[in-house]
Parts: C-alpha cells; structure tokens; sequence
C-alpha cells in the first residue's frame, strides 16, 4: 500500500516538475519567438553565433529559442540546426521525423549539409523508410554542392557490392564524374585494367596515358577506379597511376 502510494506521489512529482520545465521553456522563447528576425545579414550572424556557443556550453534550451522563430522565418541554416538538434537529441528528445521535416526545408533553399542529413537519414531508415535509391539522389546533390563528407559517402556507397550503387556510379562515370572529387591518371603509355587485383584477372579494358580515373579502394599493389567516360570499374596496378600533376602540392 506505501509502495503504490509512494509510486503515484513519484509520478505526479514528475508529471509537475515536467510541467514547469515546459511553461519555463516557453516563457524563455515568448521573447525571442516574437522579435522580428532577420532584419539584414548583420543581426542574422548575431543570432547563429549566439545560438551556436549556447550549444556549445549545453544550453540546448537558448539555443533552440533562438533557432526556432528563425527557422520559421525561412533562414536555412536555424532550420538545418534545429533539425540537427532533434536528430542528436540535443535539448530534446530524439525525433528524426521532425528532422527530416527541418532537413527538407532547409534542403529547399540550398542547404547543401541539409541534403547530405537527409542522405544519411534514407541511407539508414531514420524517421523515413529506407531508401538507397533516394539516398544516393541526396548525396549526389550535395556534393554537386561541393559537399566534401557527401563526396566521401558517396565513393564509399558506390565502392560497395550493392547493384543500384554500381549503376549508379556507371552511369556517373559517363558524364558526371567531376561531382566525384579528385581523379588520378593512367602515368603509363598503355595499362590494362582487370577484372579483380592480381594479374591473373581477364582484361576489362586497355588505358591511354592520361586517362582520369576515380579511386575506390587498395589491396594488394592494386587500386579499384571508376574509370571515366566508360561507365566501367576495374582494378588497375596502383604503380600505374598517379594525381595530375600541377594540381596536387608536392610532398
């Protein structure tokens, strides 16, 4: 009888001190939530500076306050921010169906990190239903805005074994390749590309010096590329290919 009484006096405590820290968290964002932000670019970087080191010093509460009211005056990166607040759980619980709909309207206006987020979140079914086709299409576009952790992903989706992610790196190779980051090239006058990383492998197909490649991965004195143009990937001897010079800094 004490035990059971004890226990619903606990949860009626909770279920107070819950209440207040909500009404307390709204009346922190009552005046925020109502100034007119965004007057001009200045005050703009005021607020994300001052949001970003409420984060930093654990202020989720601050932080999501000032972010909110600009995120639903349309500034992208409150709304990528807020969504990457619901994603990790910071301030609030996890709800990565809320950050998917920040991610998607920050995606909206251009934010690159936002459509490299809503790769992630298809790629491993958070808050969406898998979807590696729709994931791939997220990274491609961020790293057609030159989105460097997109571009890393992206290679390591398509060196995978997964048949979509072939294809879809194929049919890059013929055309998009540059989106892909940086080549390498063919530093002989002829080289045989093969069909796994030893010689005994069948030929796939024969490279002119110069020929750009795209690196995947190394094994044995050999590299895995994508070779541009074809559509094709193949294991070529790593000896036989080296970064375009003039564009590297030497070592």
């Amino acid at each position: 009888m004490i035990n059971s009484y004890f226990n619903q006096y606990s949860k009626a405590l909770l279920l107070r001190l819950y209440s207040l820290f909500v009404a307390l968290y709204g009346i922190l964002c009552i005046p925020l939530a109502h100034a007119q932000f965004l007057p001009d670019k200045t005050d703009a970087e005021t607020f994300h500076h001052q949001a970003s080191d409420a984060m930093q010093r654990g202020n989720y509460a601050i932080a999501y306050c000032i972010w909110q009211p600009m995120a639903q005056k349309g500034d992208n990166r409150a709304q990528y921010n807020l969504g990457w607040m619901y994603h990790n759980g910071y301030g609030l619980r996890i709800d990565d169906e809320m950050a998917f709909y920040w991610w998607l309207k920050a995606a909206a206006t251009g934010s690159a990190d936002a459509h490299f987020a809503l790769g992630d979140l298809y790629a491993n079914g958070q808050g969406v239903e898998k979807n590696l086709a729709i994931a791939l299409g997220w990274y491609i576009s961020a790293a057609l805005k030159n989105h460097e952790s997109a571009r890393e992903t992206l290679l390591s989706q398509l060196a995978s074994n997964d048949k979509l992610a072939q294809r879809t790196f194929e049919s890059l190779l013929q055309s998009s390749w540059n989106i892909l980051g940086d080549t390498m090239e063919v530093s002989v006058d002829k080289a045989n590309t093969r069909a796994g990383p030893d010689k005994s492998y069948k030929i796939i197909t024969t490279l002119e010096r110069g020929h750009p490649v795209i690196p995947l991965k190394k094994q044995k004195g050999w590299t895995y590329v994508g070779i541009t143009g074809l559509g094709k990937n193949a294991w070529i001897f790593s000896r036989l290919i080296s970064k375009p010079a003039g564009i590297y800094p030497l070592d």
